[in-house]
């Protein structure tokens, strides 16, 4: 092996520099993120209060925007402002190759150190993450702690087309880790919580090793008037004639492009009445993305906004006519409370789990052509003009407070 040069030498050192400042930059901008979210941080170096760890490994990283980012965001706010009795808040966060560390507190970032009474708290869907840990998960378990999950929806299992195939193979490597590894699964409806039920009898998993499972709903935030708020000048220019409101982001399962293809029957028989898209593009929709930014009537009576922010879309659902979910299928149905909350009539397809959430407060379509639901979209707004469209009134909405509370009653089962 032949010697290295004093000039090799010198670029090895650098390149173990850049990893390193690399490194903690990283670090840096992982706090930061938890910062934002969480603002202000509480003293958890008690060794007298046992850890509630709390998991956003993919939030802290990327934000993208979608409902479970959303929803996952919110209660950690609320577990963050108001811990579980004799627990102390720890978020936590791993990469792949690095494993789980504490994030709010210490500028060192360092690795957990978990303990008899502890309790695991996966927020987050990190489907890419937590597989790659289990020796870590066993360790823990076998140390005392208890490892709770939240289950936002079974949608890469049950509908793998609709994603990408990376994103539905890490999700069955994430579910498996979640049946062998997690005392409890908190579902984030009753819905989800039976079709999980149904995963594992169907896998055969002996009923005494399987998780324990519970489910809670999500909470929204209830209005605080945006008369102060400062509206864009294309906002302002949307809210000045009535349009109907599409909040998800853009992929296969939420029905853009059915709804799409009923509004342009609908326009050409001269309906003024708008649509409002609300979402960042998703995976696998190039071509819808395409006919969206190239519509004959976007900027007229189609708009898509992919950058909207929380004051945003209060304007946009305070000042809708009535807002459509169209979705497929979900885990829950953030729109449905958020459109309810804001007094908006709704129409939405005919789901259990949407049946579950807005009971009698919204018109179902059952529409699964184009044909079929122009019909039942030309009913509604015709109900709408007339104010005789169901009702969003008898939603049962909740704070994201309470909906905190129900998910801890569920995880302090493991206490």
């Amino acid at each position: 092996m032949r010697p290295i040069g004093f000039a090799e030498t010198l670029q090895c050192v650098w390149l173990f520099g850049r990893l390193f400042v690399g490194r903690f930059q990283e670090l840096a901008r992982v706090r930061n993120a938890v910062r934002r979210i969480v603002p202000q941080r509480r003293d958890a170096t008690s060794t007298d209060s046992r850890q509630l760890l709390v998991d956003v490994s993919v939030l802290v990283r990327h934000d993208a925007g979608t409902g479970i980012q959303r929803a996952t965001k919110e209660l950690l706010r609320e577990l963050a402002a108001a811990p579980p009795a004799g627990y102390v808040v720890r978020i936590v966060q791993a990469t792949r190759w690095l494993s789980y560390r504490y994030v709010d507190l210490s500028d060192r970032c360092p690795k957990v150190q978990a303990k008899s009474g502890d309790i695991f708290l996966g927020l987050d869907l990190t489907s890419r993450v937590m597989p790659r840990h289990q020796l870590q998960l066993l360790r823990w378990r076998a140390a005392g702690v208890r490892l709770c999950v939240v289950m936002h929806d079974l949608l890469p299992l049950r509908r793998p087309a609709w994603f990408t195939r990376r994103n539905a193979r890490a999700y069955r490597a994430w579910i498996r880790t979640v049946a062998v590894h997690a005392d409890l699964v908190v579902c984030v409806s009753r819905s989800v919580a039976e079709q999980l039920k149904a995963w594992l009898a169907d896998q055969a998993v002996d009923p005494k090793l399987a998780p324990e499972i519970g489910w809670f709903h999500h909470g929204t935030r209830m209005p605080t008037g945006s008369g102060a708020l400062q509206i864009s000048a294309r906002i302002g220019t949307i809210t000045q004639r009535p349009f109907v409101l599409l909040v998800g982001t853009i992929e296969p399962r939420k029905g853009h492009a059915m709804v799409l293809d009923a509004f342009e029957a609908i326009w050409q028989g001269g309906d003024a009445m708008q649509l409002v898209l609300v979402g960042r593009t998703g995976w696998k929709v190039d071509r819808l993305v395409a006919r969206l930014r190239n519509h004959a009537e976007a900027g007229a009576r189609l708009h898509w906004i992919d950058d909207a922010d929380d004051d945003t879309l209060r304007i946009l659902y305070e000042r809708s006519s009535g807002v459509l979910v169209a979705s497929e299928d979900e885990g829950f149905g953030l729109p449905i409370l958020e459109a309810a909350v804001h007094g908006k009539p709704l129409l939405i397809r005919d789901l259990p789990v949407f049946r579950e959430v807005a009971a009698d407060g919204a018109a179902f379509f059952r529409a699964e052509t184009t044909r079929h639901f122009i019909e039942e979209l030309r009913e509604w707004l015709a109900q709408l003009a007339l104010g005789s469209a169901v009702p969003s009134a008898t939603i049962a909405v909740q704070t994201w407070t309470q909906s905190a509370r129900q998910m801890l009653d569920q995880v302090l089962r493991l206490d």
